[in-house]
């Protein structure tokens, strides 16, 4: 009898345990570290962000951004972390970084032309690398696809990934890769890589205003654009400042990196990300940008995307903001290049009407009115 009960008990447990391996089970939130590194608007992009830094890894070992995060919702962040880079030129998405930043966009232009000009900033200078006269720019988060074939047109002449490699057909596609010290982590690749002759256009750091990207202070931010970039003016490159996220506190951060600096530091270029739903927003913002630095423009990010949790831009606004805003720059003599956001098929929470690729890796609708310039 006592068998038979202690048969039953077991019984009883067995079945127990079996129930339990049937409950929910806890999921980690989406992750888009390998995807890049980027900034939307202002903070919101942070889970994007890496969006492509870790895709981008892949091309050039990794690249525009590692960052892990949680997938945003729709109106949420848009970046990732630092994209680990390896030597290369190859990977399908981690190059990226636009991630949006939560952003502050909408506030940010505001914020932008309400903050002085920097009395520390050297004075403008105008690109030869950018001479000739094509403004229409590609942020590459896919590697080495031979879908790059795709996008380029009579009207397209530089490429980033968010980090510092780029894709194998770059070059002989005519394109001028741009590489990128997006943060810290990517210093061993960029010192390899990024040698007389590799390119003639080097980026500073994405976003280091933001903890998604590569967040440091004004002071660090100084001593590595000493050490890395600098340098490299010596041997042929112009340089794009470290590009901020359009939270108000950008235009803080880059005075005080100006301030840091002491006059070593001397970028031909500052880039601007922006995401926001009004065109006179953004061309606000690039105003206030020029007119406090005095250095010809390169919008790195951008697109019609709400961060702050208000309404997303239709399908018609969405191609209204964007063809104001490319005939703005396109007419705009110190807007010397734009990168839209974005040629890639996984808009890691950007508003998928600013898509510029099919899952076939072909333009879209607005995609071939994009690389063509006209609309």
């Amino acid at each position: 009898m006592a068998a038979i009960k202690f048969l039953n008990l077991f019984a009883l447990s067995s079945l127990a345990l079996l129930a339990c391996s049937f409950g929910a089970t806890p999921v980690a939130a989406l992750s888009v570290d390998g995807i890049h590194a980027r900034d939307v608007s202002a903070h919101g992009h942070d889970a994007i962000a890496k969006r492509k830094r870790a895709e981008t890894s892949s091309v050039a070992g990794k690249s525009c951004k590692v960052r892990s995060t949680a997938v945003p919702s729709s109106s949420s962040s848009k970046k990732a972390a630092a994209p680990s880079t390896t030597p290369a030129a190859a990977s399908s998405k981690a190059a990226s970084t636009k991630a949006a930043s939560s952003k502050a966009a909408s506030s940010s232009s505001k914020a932008t032309s309400s903050s002085k000009s920097s009395s520390s900033a050297p004075s403008t200078s105008t690109g030869s690398a950018t001479s000739s006269g094509k403004k229409v720019g590609l942020a590459w988060a896919n590697g080495n696809s031979p879908n790059l074939a795709n996008f380029v047109s009579s009207h397209t002449n530089l490429l980033y990934t968010w980090s510092p490699s780029f894709p194998s057909n770059c070059k002989s596609l005519g394109l001028n890769p741009m590489p990128m010290l997006w943060g810290p982590n990517q210093i061993s690749d960029f010192k390899k890589l990024v040698v007389k002759g590799y390119a003639n256009i080097a980026m500073g750091f994405n976003e280091p205003n933001e903890k998604g990207q590569s967040n440091m202070d004004a002071g660090y931010g100084a001593t590595l654009w000493k050490e890395y970039l600098e340098p490299l003016k010596n041997e042929g490159y112009q340089l794009v400042a470290p590009t901020t996220s359009s939270n108000p506190n950008g235009r803080v951060w880059v005075d005080a990196w100006y301030k840091a600096c002491a006059g070593g530091c001397n970028p031909d270029f500052h880039g601007v990300h922006y995401y926001d739903v009004t065109a006179q927003g953004m061309i606000t913002y690039m105003e206030a940008w020029h007119s406090a630095y005095n250095k010809p423009i390169m919008a790195t990010e951008f697109a019609c995307q709400n961060f702050n949790n208000g309404a997303q831009c239709s399908v018609s606004q969405t191609d209204a903001f964007w063809q104001t805003v490319v005939e703005f720059m396109e007419s705009t003599e110190w807007v010397t290049a734009y990168f839209g956001f974005g040629v890639m098929t996984d808009m890691q929470g950007v508003n998928t009407d600013n898509q510029l690729m099919t899952s076939a890796g072909k333009p879209t609708a607005l995609g071939q009115k994009y690389i063509n310039a006209s609309f």
